[in-house]
């Protein structure tokens, strides 16, 4: 139930309400119409304007975030690839590429081994962003830290070993 002074202080919102609307009524009508259209239109340019410049800013910071994660991922790929001890053979590095990165090598075993690396920087550059982020997170945490290094060592020399499957132990470590 409303009381007296609530259903009074309604009335009186209610009133101010209907002051301002006949107020906002006698000002567009003492306007020009085609006044109020290319007023209404140039704040919709503006609005479009603002939106247009907001995407631009985000495309850039995208762009710069995958630029950062790409050297991340350059920088500790070739120091990790140049490792004899974890990559003794180009079979490796091959294998490497195909199970943690999705790029494939042709003809790996006619290739030199820093024609197999570059070519895996270079193909990189073209893997999916978050794929990008993964492994170059990964292969800084390997290059970094020697426990995982040797880690890695000792589990790549055994049969069966995956490079997926270390990717994944050593992200649910980081995690």
């Amino acid at each position: 139930m409303a009381t007296k002074k609530s259903t009074q202080t309604e009335v009186d919102v209610a009133l101010k309400s209907l002051d301002l609307l006949q107020e906002i009524v006698w000002a567009i009508r003492s306007r020009e119409p085609n006044e109020l259209l290319s007023g209404v239109s140039y704040l919709r340019l503006l609005a479009h304007n603002e939106k247009s410049e907001r995407r631009k800013a985000e495309k850039k910071s995208k762009m710069r975030d995958q630029q950062r994660d790409l050297k991340a991922l350059v920088g500790s790929m070739s120091l990790v690839l140049a490792d004899l001890e974890l990559f003794p053979a180009n079979e490796d590095i091959a294998k490497f590429g195909v199970e943690a990165l999705q790029i494939s090598i042709a003809r790996w075993e006619k290739r030199s081994r820093y024609e197999m690396i570059g070519m895996l920087i270079m193909e990189s550059i073209n893997a999916s962003p978050a794929r990008l982020r993964e492994v170059g997170d990964l292969l800084n945490k390997i290059s970094d830290e020697s426990d995982s290094m040797a880690q890695i060592k000792k589990r790549s020399r055994q049969t069966g070993f995956s490079w997926n499957e270390a990717i994944r132990s050593l992200s649910t470590s980081v995690e």
